[in-house]
């Protein structure tokens, strides 16, 4: 087993590597030409599609990897299809109607350009986060690191275009086109073994109903999730400028790349032999969860310690303008390394059926982080706000996993 699950990781390391690679060697010279406030509006409009394309299908894509039978998951799928499409017709009409609503807000103004592309965004992000777990279950770890690779080049190539004939929502287009090229690859490697006869209107219902607790509980605590984490673009353009919020966007992209290298590609694997273990051998899943955690650790940490201390310089590679963004990483790399020993085996959650208790630490993290900006923002300094919502995020993560390791161990 355990060489099978290395085997697997390193596919994906693999093809995650090499799409990491890319936008580390492309963003020095994107920084050439986009400032700090496109990158800013950049980063507000990553957030927003990414908070809602991972909710877009009420978490059910989650259930995907969960039955034994290949005929529910595949129902499943097609129910994440629906629901994706059903939401981004919602989220469209609601902005269609609300946007000149608040012509006054800065932060309005700055993504208003954007609201056709947003729900197309929102759709695509969705309907390929499901075919990728479907894919997962398939174990065709292959096709999910290639796509890595074709997402990451078509996304650099594309904004570098869009720069070199300086268009300033390069940055948004590239991600867009990405999109559409991955969301092609997807749906033609679904189709190489969709079964259509398998499609059975009763099983999506009865799957439907068996999974409703991730409706319930894991699309709002996935939604607060991914205002705590991926959101922390937009509060800070909110409280401080889309200047700000482009260093901070720019400094969390540098140290999240060669993280995921490895935290993503071991989460997939993790999440797809933890669905097995759970029923097979509780306590080789709890081994492997502590292995995990161990190596990540012994990993990250020395690496944190460096980039806080050199980040500063790094940064000043890319010019002056950018050496804030080095400055920041220091005040929240305590949050990167507890948020990222958790990260890769976070399906533990799902598995163990405790969605109400992830709502919870969720909308927890996510106003201990919003107040630390509010209440702090009158210091004027990103500095304090920040550090205090990276202390408590760390805290959250500390005390999540230790209460996930000791729900595992009473199932033993």
């Amino acid at each position: 087993m355990k060489i099978d699950f290395k085997k697997n990781v390193l596919k994906l390391l693999t093809g995650i590597s090499i799409a990491q690679i890319i936008p580390i060697i492309f963003t020095p010279i994107l920084t050439q030409y986009f400032s700090p406030d496109e990158f800013g509006i950049y980063g507000l409009y990553i957030s927003v599609c990414s908070i809602l394309g991972i909710v877009a299908s009420f978490k059910y894509d989650v259930a995907i990897m969960l039955p034994k039978r290949n005929s529910d998951a595949l129902n499943i799928l097609i129910l994440c299809f629906f629901f994706t499409f059903i939401f981004s017709i919602i989220f469209f009409s609601i902005l269609n109607i609300s946007i000149d609503l608040f012509q006054e807000n800065e932060t309005i103004k700055s993504i208003k350009k954007y609201y056709f592309i947003l729900p197309l965004s929102v759709f695509l992000i969705s309907i390929n986060q499901s075919i990728l777990v479907w894919l997962n279950r398939q174990k065709k770890y292959i096709i999910i690191a290639n796509q890595n690779v074709l997402k990451s080049s078509s996304n650099s190539f594309s904004a570098l275009l869009f720069g070199v004939k300086n268009i300033s929502s390069g940055l948004v287009l590239g991600h867009v086109i990405s999109l559409m090229v991955i969301s092609v690859w997807n749906i033609k490697n679904l189709f190489l073994d969709f079964k259509i006869n398998l499609i059975d209107q009763n099983l999506m219902k009865k799957n439907f109903k068996k999974y409703i607790d991730f409706l319930k509980f894991s699309t709002p605590s996935n939604l607060f999730n991914s205002f705590s984490n991926i959101g922390m673009t937009t509060i800070i353009i909110i409280f401080f400028g889309p200047e700000i919020a482009g260093l901070y966007f720019l400094a969390e992209k540098i140290i999240v790349l060669p993280i995921s290298l490895i935290t993503s590609s071991i989460s997939q694997v993790y999440f797809e032999k933890a669905s097995k273990l759970f029923y097979s051998d509780k306590y080789e899943l709890l081994k492997l969860t502590n292995r995990i955690q161990k190596n990540i650790f012994f990993i990250l940490f020395p690496f944190l310690i460096l980039i806080s201390l050199f980040g500063k310089n790094l940064f000043s590679l890319l010019g002056e303008e950018w050496m804030g963004a080095g400055v920041m990483l220091k005040y929240f790399s305590i949050y990167i390394l507890l948020k990222n020993i958790y990260s890769p085996v976070s399906h533990i959650g799902d598995i163990l059926n405790k969605q109400k208790t992830l709502l919870k630490f969720n909308i927890s993290l996510f106003l201990f982080q919003l107040c630390s900006f509010y209440f702090l923002k009158e210091y004027n300094d990103i500095k304090i706000p920040l550090l205090t919502a990276s202390f408590f995020g760390a805290i959250h993560y500390l005390f999540l996993n230790n209460y996930m390791k000791k729900e595992l161990i009473k199932k033993l």
